[in-house]
């Protein structure tokens, strides 16, 4: 069992690779608590509405870490080749290049509770309204760049599926490259 943590984000870090690797029902308190190194009773401590209140707790990270790496990236002024690769980059180190599952994908068909299914939804949200400043952009109009950045986010989620059930990491390489492709059409729309 782990050293006790100091601090509840450390709690909450730990929590969200449990979930992340096992899902909501995959992840026993047991295995919640020898990986933060507190006993249950502790556990519910800090989190008195037990699983649930974690995963909302977990979703709630994910939303922060979405915004300060992905949202920023996307809203900053620098050339959108250099976000766009900031971006994937992000993604490849979160993702280890298409081998770690999402958290939101693990979290999003478990019953998770009112307020953990609002932190998954703003989660997605901040993450196709990034891609989808990327896409409009890129030249794309606005109505084409969110449906864009609603079929990538789900591009990826399922590269991610495929590579956790065949091994296989093309799907999740294609759709980095099609993020990347971003960048291409936007200097092809200005040749035009």
């Amino acid at each position: 069992m782990p050293a006790a943590l100091a601090s509840r984000e450390e709690i909450i870090d730990r929590l969200f690779t449990v979930f992340r690797d096992r899902g909501f029902d995959g992840a026993s308190l047991a295995d919640l608590s020898r990986a933060t190194g507190l006993g249950k009773s502790s556990l519910y401590h800090y989190f008195p509405g037990g699983k649930e209140q974690m995963a909302e707790a977990v979703l709630n990270r994910a939303v922060v870490l979405i915004g300060e790496t992905l949202v920023a990236a996307a809203q900053s002024a620098e050339p959108l080749s250099v976000r766009t690769r900031k971006i994937v980059a992000e993604l490849e180190q979160m993702y280890a290049s298409g081998r770690t599952p999402c958290v939101l994908g693990q979290l999003s068909t478990a019953a998770i509770g009112a307020a953990a299914r609002h932190n998954l939804r703003e989660a997605f949200s901040d993450w196709i309204g990034a891609i989808a400043r990327l896409a409009a952009d890129s030249g794309i109009s606005p109505a084409r760049a969110r449906n864009f950045a609603e079929d990538w986010v789900a591009r990826l989620q399922g590269a991610l599926i495929l590579q956790a059930a065949t091994g296989n990491l093309g799907p999740f390489d294609r759709s980095m490259k099609a993020l990347l492709d971003l960048t291409k059409e936007k200097k092809s729309r200005e040749k035009n």
